[in-house]
């Protein structure tokens, strides 16, 4: 009789590292995929690179019926103006990004974009700081990273 309990209990915490494993990697980007509309604004032939300092990072629904995203307000070096850079899905971006800060310097790589009469900017790369790197899309073809499979994901994540 033990020994059925000791089965029955390790089968129940197998079944629920399990189960928290699969709910744990299931991420909301109903709106962000790869192919959607907001994600055909990418032209990766029209890529453009700026500098500046990150004042805000802000939660936002580029689109409607989007979930939600997080992008940065980051004033433009050069010209002062600032630019609403987005990142990604909330879902996605926001535990890779836990150690940005307002203030800091930023490099981003991207395509700027216009939604309902708004520019915005894409991003595809983000470098921060003294060497902090984090990537949102493929250089190669503009493939938003929170589409890739997660072998794919882990292939590019180590190479940043």
């Amino acid at each position: 009789m033990v020994r059925n309990l000791i089965q029955v209990a390790a089968s129940l915490i197998i079944m629920m590292i399990l189960s928290s494993t699969v709910f744990a990697g299931a991420m909301n980007i109903k709106g962000w995929e790869k192919g959607g509309k907001y994600d055909s604004l990418y032209d990766n032939t029209d890529r453009d690179v700026f500098k500046g300092t990150l004042l805000e990072i802000k939660e936002i629904k580029p689109m409607a019926d989007m979930a939600e995203g997080i992008a940065l307000l980051v004033k433009d070096k050069e010209d002062g103006e600032e630019v609403l850079v987005h990142l990604g899905p909330k879902d996605f971006v926001e535990p890779r990004i836990k150690d940005l800060r307002p203030g800091i310097s930023v490099k981003v790589y991207g395509v700027l974009v216009e939604l309902d009469g708004e520019f915005g900017y894409m991003a595809a790369k983000l470098k921060a700081g003294e060497g902090r790197n984090y990537k949102f899309r493929l250089t190669k073809d503009g493939s938003p990273f929170w589409s890739l499979s997660p072998e794919e994901l882990k292939k590019e994540e180590s190479g940043l």
